[in-house]
């Protein structure tokens, strides 16, 4: 199932010990992937203001109907976590040393690990491995984990807001963003088509991206204005589901991606 990234903003994150550890109060976008990373937690209740990242492999079986979000961590774990200055783009070294301390493996270089059958928050996780130092990894593993000017994951806040511009013109702005419960990809970006199109919201996939100006916060995408006018109706009062996918990716000439 598809969930807005708007609306997981809240959710208690809830510690292995059973304590309410804080809410989520923002994410952290890969942009050559698209896919939610990091979940940005608000911890300010017991740590002072502070806010933590967590991988997306923590999290266990979300209760959705208390919009609680487990985790198989534990207080203590998150306390000693490494600190990051959210004021900065998010160095490589850092993400290195967060998934060192929680026994994680990099999702980059060759030591990308991708989510499997079995994995994920929809199915439960496979139990975290022990911490690898980084001394015993492959050379050109360690080389990217030193690699951090470049920035490669920005605020889902952030990107909510951005321009949409179509081959031939602007189509509107992006009004959430639509996550995968199981992978933590994201499958959707909602489009307001604000004063173009009034009154209508439509769906673009991120694999329909041509190209991002994340300094001039604008999306490019390989779809022109007539199809998105003519494109399947969005109902936000109704989930989305295979058949309307299919519906949609067939509109837009696009193979679908659960195939």
């Amino acid at each position: 199932m598809l969930r807005k990234a708007k609306d997981l903003i809240g959710y208690t994150i809830k510690a292995s010990d059973d304590d309410d550890m804080g809410s989520v109060h923002d994410f952290y976008l890969d942009a050559a992937e698209w896919t939610i990373r990091y979940l940005v937690v608000d911890v300010g209740s017991w740590l002072f203001g502070r806010r933590v990242l967590l991988s997306p492999e923590s999290v266990q079986t979300p209760q959705w109907e208390n919009k609680v979000l487990p985790v198989n961590l534990t207080k203590q774990q998150v306390k000693e976590s490494p600190n990051v200055d959210f004021a900065k783009p998010i160095p490589r070294q850092y993400e290195a040393e967060l998934h060192e301390h929680y026994g994680l493996p990099a999702y980059w270089g060759s030591a990308q690990v991708p989510y499997i059958g079995g994995v994920g928050p929809g199915l439960g996780l496979a139990p975290v491995p022990e911490p690898t130092s980084a001394a015993h990894l492959p050379s050109e593993v360690a080389e990217a984990m030193q690699q951090s000017d470049t920035p490669h994951l920005y605020n889902v806040r952030a990107v909510i807001g951005y321009r949409i511009e179509a081959t031939d013109g602007g189509i509107g702005h992006v009004a959430d963003l639509f996550i995968d419960e199981e992978t933590w990809d994201i499958r959707y970006l909602l489009i307001d088509t604000g004063n173009w199109l009034p009154g209508k919201q439509v769906l673009i996939s991120p694999r329909w991206v041509e190209s991002t100006g994340w300094a001039g916060s604008s999306i490019y995408v390989n779809v022109t204005q007539d199809q998105v006018k003519n494109s399947p109706a969005y109902d936000p009062n109704t989930p989305i589901g295979r058949s309307y996918e299919g519906e949609l990716h067939e509109h837009y000439g696009y193979p679908d991606y659960w195939r």
